[in-house]
């Protein structure tokens, strides 16, 4: 399940990741947040939530009533916790970028709806499609073939229009990613890590166990991040 659209990157982060194949990443005490820019560079597709008027709990019934569905799914826990369904992206190139997402709606029996969507980045000169998880102050220190995690928790305010209520960086985990023929066909997330609650600024905890069962290759560029 995705909700595509297309548009420009923005960002300076951004704008150096689509400049070259690979960024170096600085000793991880200057490394900046990472996942606005990760997120602008990836543009909409990356993140984006159901149209307005989007039955949620016909979705929610299908998900739990049809296990074998083809849907990325999962269970979120830490400061929020619940059910997680929606779907996965990814994108790969010729120069080793491989990036992968995942999107979807949280089922945490909350007034709004909170739609979660992460973001996995290969770090270095690899072809490795399972590894470790990093956040930014492990990303020197990171073997190549880890993976660096962002995400960020949306909802709609009053307007109806998309906003971010949160945004986190996965501070550990493991992935594995099975591609046949350049498809992704197969995938799993465990993560740990925290997420910055606006406007409050506040540290919470979050966690993650993400099943993907395929996935759609839409995300461009695909980014592959580096290190001196």
């Amino acid at each position: 399940m995705s909700f595509r659209r297309r548009s420009a990157c923005g960002g300076l982060a951004a704008l150096a990741l689509l400049a070259a194949p690979a960024v170096q990443a600085q000793p991880g005490s200057q490394v900046e947040p990472q996942a606005d820019f990760v997120f602008d560079a990836l543009g909409p597709a990356a993140c984006e939530m159901p149209p307005p008027g989007f039955d949620v709990s016909q979705f929610r019934t299908f998900v739990e009533s049809t296990p074998d569905a083809p849907v990325t799914r999962g269970e979120i826990s830490g400061a929020r916790a619940g059910g997680f369904a929606g779907g996965g992206l990814y994108g790969t190139d010729a120069g080793g970028g491989l990036v992968v997402g995942v999107q979807g709606m949280m089922f945490d029996d909350g007034p709004t709806l909170t739609m979660l969507c992460m973001v996995l980045v290969r770090l270095g000169d690899s072809d490795a499609t399972s590894g470790a998880i990093v956040g930014e102050a492990g990303m020197a220190d990171a073997p190549d073939g880890a993976f660096l995690g962002v995400f960020k928790l949306m909802q709609r305010n009053d307007a109806d229009v998309p906003v971010t209520l949160a945004s986190g960086t996965v501070e550990s985990g493991s992935v594995s990613f099975d591609l046949r023929d350049g498809l992704l066909v197969d995938g799993s997330v465990t993560a740990e890590g925290s997420y910055r609650q606006l406007p409050t600024d506040e540290a919470l905890p979050f966690s993650a166990r993400i099943a993907i069962p395929r996935a759609e290759n839409v995300l461009r560029p695909a980014l592959r991040l580096a290190r001196d």
